[in-house]
């Protein structure tokens, strides 16, 4: 059990030295020594007015049943690509194996006033596995601005609301995954189906209070 509680130790670092801060609950990490990995990109939109570069985005996770949950925030300090649409981080963490819930995700933003905290629906029920020994990749999750336009001026602007965007990239992130952490370059690196997904689900739905 410390050899586990010592490799989670280590991703939490990589999580955050990567510009991604990654939470994991004591009675998650310790709840079985069978672990593999999960990994996949965390970033923005740069075009205007749909820029996400104000927003930090947070994936909360969970395994299937538990109250307890792990999350993903994107602290936008460092990025490990970046084009001309888009820039982001990458993420890897140690989990014990089983089914995991993308649960809810939770967006800090700016209407150009003042800050906007906001939220999508709980419970959203979106399922991938985590196995043994193998790399689990659950893809790019992009935020951009939900758009208004403004009375004022008649232009659109970024509100401040997230909606997120979830695409594949997984030969960007797989070699810039194994070239930062090489140890898990050994195990099978597996491109995870996320069932019960559907691009409505990861937007802003609720101010959170």
């Amino acid at each position: 059990m410390k050899r586990f509680i010592i490799l989670t130790s280590c991703m939490l670092l990589w999580g955050c030295s990567s510009g991604i801060y990654i939470k994991v609950p004591d009675e998650i990490a310790t709840s079985s020594r069978e672990t593999g990995y999960l990994a996949g990109s965390l970033g923005v939109t740069t075009e205007w007015p749909s820029t996400g570069e104000g927003i930090i985005t947070t994936l909360s996770i969970r395994p299937t049943g538990k109250a307890e949950t792990i999350t993903l925030t994107n602290t936008q300090k460092k990025s490990d690509f970046e084009s001309v649409t888009d820039k982001g981080q990458i993420f890897v963490a140690e989990l014990p194996v089983g089914r995991y819930e993308i649960n809810q995700v939770q967006f800090k933003g700016t209407n150009g006033r003042q800050t906007v905290r906001s939220k999508s629906n709980q419970n959203l029920a979106i399922y991938f596995d985590i196995s043994e020994h193998q790399v689990t990749y659950i893809g790019q999750f992009l935020t951009s601005s939900l758009v208004a336009n403004s009375q004022l001026w008649n232009t659109p602007y970024p509100t401040g609301f997230g909606v997120i965007r979830h695409s594949y990239q997984a030969d960007r992130d797989r070699a810039l995954m194994t070239e930062r952490y090489p140890e898990i370059e050994v195990f099978s690196f597996y491109e995870a189906n996320l069932d019960g997904y559907e691009a409505n689900k990861l937007a802003s739905k609720l101010l959170e209070k």
